[in-house]
């Protein structure tokens, strides 16, 4: 029985001019998402997919929040949380893991720098500007919080699971020791820690890699874009490819 006052043909549809909003700003979101699987941050890519998919300028309460170009960004992880699948070689792989951080927010009072993409890319920076020449050290500081966008509570396995069979043994080590080489230098690492961290041939790189992590958190420090790092990657296993003298 239809209740006094309500349309018995059910709910108006939505008008023609609503639903093509909705269509562009699903649209936008899409194109936003692509924008940040490939380095750009969720703002940027917002407004350049905005000009791209509507060819003219968008008013601002039609454009998607940064959530909903999050949301669409993890609907297209796989199962480890990656977007590895969906791209080619190596390089590009872990740049699509690495590029979901910038849809990480972080605590602003220990991280001024912004999200989790910036603060990597800073660990890069610092960390290339010590060892321009240590493909799977750097490779340690561009990946080492790719968990964070998976799960903040064990974001150390979510890393090594997400990117897997991309890291070397040493860079997974470097990573996984990440949290002791921080403990070992603010001096709360536990005496065994201490001494199974010191024994190991790239103890001073893990350190290095701590040490990195904890200044770049800096507000407005030059750093290199995803893009940019990941050519330094690209370029350092070229020349490690190539006959002497090549």
């Amino acid at each position: 029985m239809t209740k006094p006052g309500a349309d018995p043909a059910g709910p108006l549809p939505e008008p023609a001019d609503d639903l093509a909003a909705a269509r562009l700003r699903r649209r936008i979101t899409g194109e936003a998402a692509s924008g940040v699987t490939r380095g750009s941050d969720s703002r940027r890519a917002v407004f350049r997919a905005a000009r791209r998919v509507a060819r003219d300028w968008v008013p601002a309460d039609q454009l998607p929040a940064a959530d909903e170009v999050r949301d669409e960004v993890h609907r297209r992880l796989d199962a480890t949380g990656s977007l590895a699948h969906l791209l080619g070689d190596r390089f590009d792989a872990l740049a699509a893991c690495v590029a979901v951080l910038a849809t990480v927010r972080q605590d602003p009072t220990r991280h001024p720098e912004g999200d989790a993409l910036e603060h990597s890319l800073q660990v890069f920076g610092l960390v290339h500007a010590e060892r321009p020449f240590d493909e799977e050290l750097l490779t340690g500081a561009l990946v080492h919080d790719v968990g964070l966008a998976i799960d903040r509570r064990d974001p150390v396995a979510a890393t090594l699971e997400a990117v897997g069979d991309l890291l070397t043994p040493r860079t997974r080590w470097l990573v996984e020791s990440l949290p002791a080489a921080r403990a070992y230098a603010d001096g709360t690492l536990g005496h065994r820690a201490r001494k199974r961290l010191e024994s190991h041939p790239d103890f001073l790189d893990a350190l290095l890699l701590g040490e990195a992590d904890r200044r770049g958190r800096q507000r407005g420090l030059a750093a290199p874009s995803l893009d940019e790092a990941i050519a330094i990657l690209r370029q350092l296993a070229a020349d490690d490819e190539a006959p002497d003298g090549g």
